[in-house]
């Protein structure tokens, strides 16, 4: 199997790069720079995980942001009308009303209508070392989580995140969520954690809903303790 993937530096993009090259797939990773028309033919399935996940900068720079995402999103879709395309998003599309999400779901919209064949996969809140950045980074690292501290999450590894991608690549089911199948509430991890982190009382919707119920809290409740006993 070929598949090309557009945004290969991103968080997501570079995971989905490794794991799939370690199951036997070939990759061509789509920079910035290298043009659509130059990809081979034989690369049938087009993952786009080039969006930005910086929500704070989508809603502080909505221009920028609807070129970033919807326009690029257009112009991927236009381009490769022939060939399967793998969108990667976000559950904001389903929980949240801001540029952020707005855009996301039109991003969705496009690559829906370019071919019935064609696949969206939402991802939950994910835990970003990379960037160190995100609210569970924040909760880790003692920062401010500008939500209220009942709010549910239920987020899953990243590794899952890519081995659902995998697993699910020819699936004929449109729009994929991915979380775990329990919850947890942000003041009950942040115990877990033992965090000192202060909650600003801001409602939001973070829980996915899993499209498949086969991810447990357990696994990423035991990556972020094992990473809290690292940084400490």
């Amino acid at each position: 199997m070929f598949i090309a993937i557009i945004g290969p530096k991103g968080l997501i993009g570079n995971k989905l790069l490794n794991y799939f090259k370690r199951n036997g797939i070939k990759i061509l990773k789509v920079g910035r720079k290298f043009k659509f028309n130059k990809i081979d033919k034989k690369y049938k399935i087009i993952i786009h995980a080039a969006n930005s996940g910086k929500k704070f900068e989508a809603n502080k720079f909505p221009k920028l942001d609807y070129k970033n995402s919807v326009t690029l999103t257009d112009k991927i879709a236009k381009s490769f009308r022939n060939r399967k395309l793998i969108l990667i998003s976000t559950i904001s599309c389903r929980t949240e009303s801001n540029f952020y999400s707005r855009h996301r779901k039109l991003c969705e919209n496009i690559i829906l209508k370019s071919s019935k064949k064609n696949i969206i996969f939402r991802l939950p809140l994910i835990f970003n070392t990379k960037l160190k950045r995100g609210i569970l980074y924040d909760l880790i690292t003692n920062k401010k989580i500008y939500l209220n501290k009942n709010s549910f999450i239920n987020p899953v590894t990243i590794d899952e995140i890519c081995s659902y991608i995998f697993n699910n690549i020819e699936s004929k089911k449109r729009i994929h969520e991915i979380g775990s199948f329990e919850s947890i509430k942000l003041f009950e991890l942040s115990k877990l954690l033992n965090s000192k982190s202060k909650f600003i009382n801001r409602k939001g919707n973070l829980l996915a809903k899993p499209s498949s119920k086969i991810f447990p809290l357990k696994n990423i409740l035991k990556e972020l303790i094992k990473f809290k006993k690292k940084i400490v």
